[in-house]
């Protein structure tokens, strides 16, 4: 068993206070789920660039299906977490690619980066220097808390350390990380 090098851990969690959105004075269920962070532990240099002009970092949840424009194939994530840095416009985080048992869904997934210097729109990558870098999802049941653990230089074997998470490989690693991260209000 190969032991991946994991540089940070994050935990999104889907806010009551984020549950609802409000525009031009209507407040109405939000389309698709929001994602804030609220603690973390270790350290990943994208992560300042990916906050907003507010210092948030949170992700919506977006189905590909939603997006006319992505090509549905094999190649392509069921789903995208979106996050809209400061100074930009919305960007992917990463495409979210489930494991599958049986037919179903399990609550892990794996995604990485882009590895384009220029995304589209014209927009600077700021995760550009972490390329290669890639994630590792675990959703709770509930789909209310996302748990992304950061796999430095993991790019190539992703899909390998996905199948190790799935069968509780780094369970110990998941709960020492649990340990020691930091709620975002006092970071």
């Amino acid at each position: 068993m190969i032991t991946p090098n994991i540089s940070a851990y994050f935990r999104f969690e889907q806010l009551p206070e984020y549950k609802n959105v409000t525009r031009k004075g209507v407040t109405e269920p939000r389309k698709q789920p929001r994602f804030d962070l609220t603690a973390m532990a270790g350290y990943w240099s994208a992560l300042d660039a990916l906050k907003n002009h507010k210092g948030q970092l949170y992700f919506n949840l977006i189905p590909t299906d939603k997006n006319e424009y992505r090509k549905q194939e094999g190649t392509t994530p069921e789903y995208y977490l979106q996050c809209t840095p400061a100074k930009s416009k919305a960007i992917n985080f990463s495409g979210i690619r489930f494991q599958y048992e049986n037919g179903k869904e399990t609550f892990f997934a794996n995604g990485e980066p882009s590895n384009r210097e220029t995304l589209k729109g014209g927009v600077k990558n700021p995760m550009y220097g972490q390329r290669n870098d890639a994630f590792l999802f675990l959703f709770s049941k509930d789909m209310q808390v996302l748990e992304v653990l950061v796999i430095e230089h993991g790019r190539l074997l992703i899909d390998a350390y996905r199948k190790q998470l799935s069968m509780g490989g780094l369970d110990g690693v998941i709960s020492s990380l649990r340990g020691q991260a930091k709620t975002t209000n006092s970071l």
